[in-house]
């Protein structure tokens, strides 16, 4: 599931920038190809149409090098990726309709979601992503239909798990080397000021 594909990234771009678009991308790389075994069963179980296993495939294949080229084309790379993650929860919307409310994988992708946007802003963000996820449903119930099986069966547990453990992990210690980084920063400019000041005194 995890298709890692290369998308050029224009000469040029500040070293930062690179870094959090290369960050943002190799999360939802994971997220995505954790959560399609997670969406994937359920759609098995409920015996899916070949056009929302397409869906699922372009989600999980073309959407995160997308995400990637729009971030990494833009000037504020932190703008286009809040845009990039309310895409994320309005794709969440979607599969919780069509996996028809299955009641653990429907949780858990709505927390895995907010989870995604605590390192961009405030409970705003969470917020402005939960109602972009529950407008996707509604329209994706009008369009598709409304069915309501919120069960959830033993193999729909076990997919759900690598989804549950691996990526709030992965993403804490991202969010930890991340402040480390920012630490080490500002200790190296606060040694830099100093030395200035040194130097002026003397």
């Amino acid at each position: 599931m995890l298709l890692m594909i290369q998308t050029a990234v224009p000469k040029g771009l500040d070293t930062t920038h690179s870094r959090f678009v290369d960050r943002c991308y190799r999360l939802r790389m994971l997220g995505l190809g954790l959560g399609a075994i997670c969406v994937g069963t359920v759609l098995y179980n409920n015996h899916a149409h070949a056009a929302i296993w397409a869906l699922l495939m372009a989600n999980v294949c073309a959407w995160p090098p997308l995400a990637r080229l729009l971030a990494s084309r833009s000037r504020d790379a932190e703008t286009a990726e809040i845009r990039n993650r309310l895409i994320d929860s309005l794709m969440g919307g979607v599969w919780i309709a069509l996996m028809q409310f299955n009641l653990l994988p429907c949780v858990l992708l709505t927390a895995v979601l907010a989870i995604d946007k605590t390192d961009l802003g405030d409970a705003r963000l969470i917020g402005r992503g939960l109602l972009v996820q529950a407008a996707a449903c509604v329209l994706t119930l009008a369009i598709h239909g409304f069915a309501f099986a919120p069960q959830t069966q033993m193999l729909e547990i076990v997919a759900s798990l690598p989804l549950l453990i691996v990526y709030p992990f992965i993403v804490g210690k991202s969010m930890h080397t991340l402040a480390c980084r920012v630490r080490e920063q500002n200790l190296k400019l606060h040694r830099m000021e100093n030395g200035d000041a040194r130097e002026n005194i003397a």
